[in-house]
């Protein structure tokens, strides 16, 4: 005799289920009775705990697109991707804490404070989205705010020990050449990784900048070139350590990607911080959720105020090195009364210390 189905089988051949959750009633089908078990704890899960994050970040995101620009778009998109790398569980089962936590992580790593805050508005609004949607009554992330008093270090420019680290190092550690030339170049990051072999003009001593990817937009940059009334458009002097460091008779881009074209944002941020790691440039932090992680305090735009401070030590004026930089001379003058005032305050301390030995 053949065993009876667990659940009624319909007409067309689904096995059905019915349930009264909280005075409604639900129907649950599916081609097997197993299928049918699993739907009906999947439903409770999520009625406990909310529908996976994931899921929900993908309905705010489709939602929200439509509302916004496309620049504000495609950052979205990557804060949303990384968003939904950390946060895999139900939104019912995401702590305050745990948002803290991550908060933390990104700034302990070097993120900018720009970038931390957006992260943590994106996902603000992911649970607002959630608590419309009924998945959990209450937002986690309105008593999060961005750490204060965060043990990161900042710098401007670099010491001479981590100088001497890209100066030696260049050769040695993966993306090396990468470090040295925005020590000897002072340029901007999208425009270092948008050199190809060609912009290398050893006949006249120089580097053409005439190129810069922006990547505002998103992972994927997009190549903008400078215009002639841009102070970007410009050639830079291509220096003896420079020049020996740069392969000879190659093609294609200096600094290329996984897969041969321009580098993505993921890709340099990992790039860069296995650089940083092997050469001894990253420090360990403890966050204020009490967590030891890795951070980066030496960034792409730190060589470039290095390389003010070696046009300021080397005599430039602010008019040369504002040429040089791709900057205005007001912009650069600012740099240099920075790097004044520094002087001026480290031979006060060297005198103080000096009256007071004697």
């Amino acid at each position: 005799m053949a065993r009876k189905a667990k659940y009624y089988q319909r007409p067309d051949g689904l096995f059905e289920a019915i349930r009264v959750i909280k005075g409604k009633r639900v129907a649950f089908r599916g081609h097997s009775c197993r299928e049918v078990d699993r739907k009906i704890a999947e439903y409770h899960e999520t009625t406990k705990h909310g529908r996976p994050f994931p899921v929900v970040a993908d309905e705010w995101e489709e939602d929200h697109e439509q509302k916004v620009g496309e620049a504000s778009r495609e950052n979205y998109k990557y804060a949303v991707r990384r968003l939904k790398d950390a946060f895999t569980g139900t939104v019912g089962n995401i702590r305050p804490l745990d948002i803290k936590r991550y908060i933390s992580r990104m700034e302990a790593q070097g993120y900018a404070g720009s970038t931390v805050r957006k992260e943590l508005s994106v996902l603000r609004m992911i649970f607002a989205h959630a608590v419309l949607a009924g998945d959990i009554d209450v937002n986690p992330v309105t008593e999060v705010h961005p750490s204060r008093g965060l043990p990161r270090t900042t710098r401007e420019a670099l010491t001479e020990a981590q100088e001497a680290i890209v100066r030696e190092s260049w050769d040695k550690i993966p993306f090396g050449l990468f470090a040295l030339l925005l020590l000897f170049t002072g340029l901007r990051r999208g425009e270092a990784l948008a050199l190809t072999y060609a912009d290398i003009d050893r006949q006249n001593g120089v580097i053409h900048i005439n190129k810069k990817l922006n990547y505002a937009y998103g992972e994927t940059p997009r190549l903008e070139g400078w215009t002639k009334t841009e102070n970007g458009m410009r050639d830079v002097p291509l220096l003896k350590p420079l020049a020996d460091a740069i392969p000879d008779y190659h093609v294609g881009l200096l600094f290329p990607g996984k897969d041969g074209g321009y580098m993505r944002k993921g890709e340099i941020r990992r790039t860069w911080q296995r650089y940083c790691r092997e050469a001894g440039l990253a420090e360990t932090v403890t966050t204020d959720a009490g967590e030891t992680v890795t951070s980066y305090p030496i960034t792409p735009h730190c060589l470039r105020h290095s390389f003010a401070t070696i046009c300021y030590e080397a005599g430039l004026d602010v008019r040369q090195a504002a040429k040089i930089f791709g900057d205005t001379p007001e912009v650069l003058d600012e740099v240099y009364t920075h790097l004044r005032e520094d002087r001026q305050r480290s031979a006060a301390d060297k005198l103080t210390a000096y009256f007071g030995a004697v």
